[in-house]
């Protein structure tokens, strides 16, 4: 039989032997064991082990096997090693030693960590090679980071980064940290170690001193000495089941050489929270036999941890009434016997911690009390049945169930009463229910107006109901657009909530910020910024019965911000606050979602694409998150579509192409043919004209014409935008004629609607092109220098930048001396923002061709060199027919400087690249078929 598989009678057997005098465990032993050797032979030996002296903690190091750690080697102060110079030995462990170093090469300061192996523990070699590289893959501002390594005489080394900190433990201590300190460097451990697991590593060795604390308050976290890559196959390596421990951390199945997993480290945090909040763990195996140590660490069930501080010599680290409740039911969880019974993952346990320090329910709560007796029993099987004490312990046990049976028969009682009430309202025999209407004609308003005066006459006692069914009234208002109804709903509710709670309630607290939310909205900011002090100072009278709504504060306070001065240091400041508020207090919120879009639009707006698309990343991750029910598929397709522009500016064309495909997909199966639908359309469509892909971009506007209602809808911003787009890229293949009548016709409305913003600028600015296009140059440079004035409160926005370069172009092809102008402020603009904007590179190709009409080879040559250049800084996207126009260019530089052959080349690529991009009729293909003539003599026919 195997040992390991038998554990359970050995246990057992054992528990019988050690509670027997000397003198009687041997005829135990026999009878016990019976005709089976192997369990005969392993209670021997644990027998002896525990009369024993020799402990674990006794030798320097040890291993599951019991082979004794390798000698010391010592390296004396001075000694080179590598590069580095040894200062000091900072400790020893089992494989080696761990060194103060310092930088010795001359290259610059730097104090170091220097882990030397012994040469005597060349069986472990695998191992410390193992950890560098195990440290090298890591990089995480709670973890030691690796810094070099190598061979000193055959021996392997590794430099890492010198913490000058203490254990955890000794810093709280000495410190006086409280529980809210305490628990916040929990959380920082967890998060580190959260990281370790989510790059398949498990530490296998927390414990305080290998998680120091800085003098800064940084949690570092040291030694991955007998860290474990989780394997991804079915078996467990056989250096999963032969590793050191530290045996007062290890879990159980770390002592009884099992695989391990994330819940084995999730038990050693546990113990180290225990030890944190406690001052001590709830046992330590100084000085005891290895079997009792084992027994203990297999048998026994830590005291609550409220119960155990309690029971401490001198005043614990945080008080008593502090621990009790939630903290005892994380700790038991996180301390279970049972790998499975343990919280699974860390980021579990750091939930729970959060969740506790919010007033939440937390999941460790469930069935805790029926484990810890179910252990309790175990334990005591004898002396229970003896004194009767298993009846009081079951019927603590059942206690627990009926509470939990209670609580849950209260909620779905409450939840039958409000579906009672719902039903009720259909059943017409409401006093003011229509008698002269079929019940099928009255209108979902009336029946809601019937429920909402009903809610304070039939449930003025129970103020939990009446706020809870408030609050459906005024979700069901909200979904019928009754804005101004369901405003009143609410403050009903706060009034409810406000006379049975208090001013500082929660409740009260979060209605007064959806009233806040409700007025910036509207553009009313003086009510909201009123409501946002208000709401400050009601939060430090509530304190933390309230901190899971501070979130909203600050989300609040930003939204204010980005209507006065959007992109401000002040603004960005309170998104950052905002961020952090939910990741502490509501990480699981759907507000968060719009916390994390909101810090994507205003990066986008400020030009930081990129940290843009990580915002808008990040939000769609957590809404996924989200529980079903709160994932709508307007909120889904609104994330999808905002991150298409960030996409775009940052050249990830095709993540962009997959999010507009989703965005059509989405938009048909929730809302049918609608704005999201045509508008998905319209971008795709303009994205793939703009990369060249004529033929299917011509198919996507095709698909959206189809869609697109017919008259117009009201509001017709959507339906107008996207023909605009169309329009807009008609132009670009060089078909401005077409789309005059409806860009006449969308300026006229736009003027008459008051609409001055970015709609009539860009209407403006296609109009122009168009004009040009058609041979109406006077009005084109009309509706240009519109355009542009339009622009001159944001000069710094990509489309401004852009136009800025065409209306030099058309300067240019006019003859007029303006062009030069435009061009240079182009150029001298350090403050544009380039890498999204091609006006630069039309700026330099502009510069060449007024060089070339000067006569100046050299300065065009130049010029058209600098106009690649600043073409290829353009990361985002953009009309590739840019490059075309800067083809024609480079040829009728280079056949000024005599290189016809390069000059054909370029103007063969342009002829190419424009009959593939424009329409037959294009003035570029002209233009193209010119210069290819100029090159070889001969007239290029038309394709």
């Amino acid at each position: 039989m195997n040992a390991k598989m038998a554990w359970p009678r050995i246990e057992a057997a054992l528990d019988q032997l050690l509670d027997l005098p000397p003198s009687n465990r041997t005829a135990a032993l026999l009878r016990l064991a019976g005709d089976d050797a192997t369990m005969l032979c392993e209670l021997r030996r644990l027998l002896d082990q525990a009369v024993r002296d020799e402990t674990w903690l006794d030798r320097p190091a040890a291993y599951e096997d019991g082979s004794p750690a390798p000698p010391l080697t010592n390296l004396a102060p001075g000694q080179r090693v590598g590069a580095y110079r040894i200062i000091d030995v900072i400790g020893r462990g089992g494989m080696g030693e761990v060194y103060r170093a310092e930088r010795a090469d001359g290259h610059f300061e730097q104090q170091v960590a220097l882990k030397l192996i012994r040469r005597e523990a060349v069986e472990h070699v695998d191992r410390f090679q193992a950890e560098r590289q195990i440290l090298a893959g890591l990089d995480h501002p709670g973890i030691t980071r690796i810094l070099d390594g190598g061979l000193l005489d055959g021996q392997p080394y590794m430099v890492m980064e010198l913490v000058d900190g203490l254990p955890i433990t000794l810093w709280c201590r000495d410190r006086r940290i409280d529980l809210d300190g305490r628990l916040t460097l929990f959380l920082a451990v967890c998060d580190a170690v959260a990281y370790a697991h989510r790059n398949l590593i498990v530490h296998r060795d927390l414990k305080p001193g290998n998680v120091l604390v800085t003098p800064q308050g940084q949690v570092k976290l040291l030694d991955f000495g007998i860290a474990k890559r989780i394997a991804t196959g079915d078996e467990a390596s056989p250096e999963t089941m032969m590793a050191p421990l530290t045996p007062g951390y290890a879990a159980p199945e770390q002592l009884l050489g099992g695989p391990v997993s994330t819940a084995t480290d999730a038990y050693a945090l546990g113990m180290l929270l225990y030890e944190l909040l406690a001052g001590a763990r709830p046992w330590t195996l100084e000085g005891m036999p290895l079997a009792l140590a084992v027994r203990a660490a297999l048998q026994e069930v830590p005291p609550p941890l409220s119960q155990f501080a309690a029971r401490s010599d001198g005043a614990p680290p945080v008080p008593v009434k502090d621990l009790t409740g939630d903290l005892d039911a994380i700790v038991a969880k996180a301390l279970r016997k049972e790998p499975g019974q343990r919280y699974q993952t860390v980021d579990d346990l750091a939930r729970d911690v959060e969740r506790m320090r919010q007033g939440k329910p937390v999941s460790a709560r469930a069935g805790s009390r029926l484990y810890v007796a179910g252990r309790f029993v175990r334990r005591h099987r004898l002396p229970i049945a003896a004194a009767g004490l298993l009846v009081l312990a079951i019927l603590g046990g059942l206690g627990g169930v009926t509470w939990q049976y209670l609580r849950a028969q209260r909620q779905a009682n409450r939840a039958e009463t409000i579906k009672n009430f719902v039903l009720s309202l259909y059943n017409g025999r409401d006093p003011g229910f229509p008698t002269d209407k079929n019940r099928r004609d009255v209108t979902a308003e009336k029946l809601l107006d019937l429920g909402a005066d009903r809610i304070a006459r039939e449930f003025a006692g129970d103020p939990d109901l009446e706020i809870e069914l408030y609050t459906l009234t005024a979700q069901l208002y909200e979904a019928l657009d009754d804005r101004g109804r369901a405003t009143q709903i609410i403050q009903k509710k706060v009034d409810v909530a406000r006379q049975a709670y208090g001013e500082a309630s929660p409740i009260v607290i979060d209605a007064l910020l959806a009233q806040c939310a409700d007025a910036w909205r509207s553009g009313d900011l003086a009510t909201a910024q009123r409501l946002l002090d208000k709401t400050d100072a009601l939060f430090r009278i509530a304190g933390k019965s309230a901190e899971g709504i501070r979130p909203r504060w600050w989300l609040n306070k930003a939204q204010i911000l980005a209507k006065q001065e959007a992109g401000s240091p002040a603004h960005l400041a309170a998104l950052d606050e905002t961020l952090k508020s939910f990741e502490r207090y509501a990480p699981s919120h759907v507000f968060y979602v719009t916390a994390l879009q909101a810090a994507g639009l205003v990066q986008a707006q400020i030009g930081n694409y990129e940290k843009s698309t990580a915002f808008f990343q990040q939000a769609l991750d957590h809404f996924k998150a989200l529980p079903p029910a709160e994932q709508d598929s307007d909120t889904r397709i609104t994330l999808l579509y905002n991150q298409v522009s960030a996409f775009q500016r940052t050249g990830r064309l095709d993540d962009a192409r997959r999010n507009l495909e989703a965005v059509s997909a989405l938009a048909m199966e929730a809302q049918g043919i609608s704005p999201a639908y045509w508008m998905s359309l319209a971008q795709l469509g303009r994205m793939l004209d703009w990369q060249g892909l004529r033929t299917d971009a011509a198919a996507q506007f095709s698909k959206m014409l189809a869609a697109l209602p017919s008259p117009p809808p009201s509001p017709a911003d959507y339906y107008y935008t996207a023909k605009l787009i169309q329009a807009e890229s008609l132009i670009a293949e060089g078909r401005g004629a077409e789309t005059l009548p409806f860009l006449e016709d969308l300026k006229e409305r736009l003027v008459a609607a008051g609409n001055l913003g970015t709609a009539l600028r860009r209407t403006r600015a296609a109009l122009g092109l168009a004009y040009d296009q058609s041979g109406r140059t006077g009005e084109a440079r009309i509706e240009l220098r519109k355009a542009m004035d339009g622009y001159a409160a944001t000069p710094n926005n990509p489309e401004a930048q852009n136009l800025r370069g065409q209306w030099g172009c058309f300067l240019l092809a006019q003859g007029d001396p303006e062009a030069a102008t435009v061009f240079d402020g182009i150029v001298a603009d350090e403050a544009s923002m380039r890498a999204a904007s091609i006006a630069p590179a039309l700026a330099w190709a502009g510069r060449a061709r007024l060089a070339l009409a000067r006569g100046d080879a050299a300065a065009a040559t130049a010029a058209v060199t600098q106009a690649f250049a600043a073409y290829q800084q353009i990361k985002g996207l953009h009309d590739i027919r840019v490059h075309t126009s800067l083809l024609l260019t480079r040829s009728a530089v280079r056949l000024a400087a005599g290189d016809r052959a390069g000059a054909g080349d370029d103007a063969a690529q342009a002829l190419a690249d424009a009959q593939r991009t424009d329409a037959p009729e294009s003035a570029v293909i002209v233009q193209a078929r010119e210069a290819l003539a100029a090159t070889t003599g001969k007239i290029s026919p038309p394709n």
